[in-house]
């Protein structure tokens, strides 16, 4: 089992006129390869929900257990549980920095201190993966389509040899199905 939630609470705003619950009770089992969606209004926890999973946000209460160890607990690695869980936000942009794309799906695997070798293989790969060729390696980020942006960043989290992926995204079907089939 990969992750478990159990009995998740989330407020914002705690103790304060404006408190809201964005999660009150979630529990949910994510099983190692399983695919899952998301879906519900805005404003209903998606988002809030799916930063948990890699600990961008801490819960008001409940717990997460990652191959059944609480994220919350002493010493837990967070940026063990960041390199096996990753996320692509709504906005590409707000994850692309680099001054190319080929530069920016690298940044990931050059953090994890992997031989130049294996960055740049798990780089292609990924780029690969998400349907971007040679063409593209040296472009700026910045100046990409939306969905070109999307899928460097995409490319960037799969880079990483992530076990868990999550997209904070809107991806049209067409480009879904073609990246589902190449996972």
């Amino acid at each position: 089992m990969a992750i478990k939630i159990e009995h998740l609470n989330h407020v914002y705003g705690q103790g304060t006129v404006f408190e809201q619950y964005a999660l009150k009770d979630v529990s949910l089992t994510i099983e190692d390869g399983e695919f899952i969606g998301l879906i519900g209004h805005t404003g209903s926890g998606k988002s809030t929900l799916t930063q948990h999973l890699n600990g961008l946000l801490k819960a008001t209460s409940g717990d997460i257990l990652y191959n059944g160890t609480s994220i919350y607990s002493e010493g837990f690695s967070m940026k063990e549980l960041r390199s096996k869980v990753g996320l692509v936000f709504q906005y590409p942009e707000h994850q692309l920095f680099e001054v190319d794309v080929f530069t920016d799906v690298c940044f990931g695997p050059k953090n994890l201190g992997l031989s130049s070798e294996e960055i740049e293989t798990r780089a292609k790969e990924a780029l690969h993966l998400v349907g971007l060729d040679e063409s593209f390696y040296s472009q700026s980020p910045f100046e990409l389509s939306g969905g070109q942006k999307r899928r460097v960043a995409i490319a960037g989290v799969l880079a990483m040899n992530i076990s868990i992926f999550r997209s904070l995204s809107f991806i049209n079907h067409k480009f879904d199905a073609g990246l589902s089939s190449n996972l």
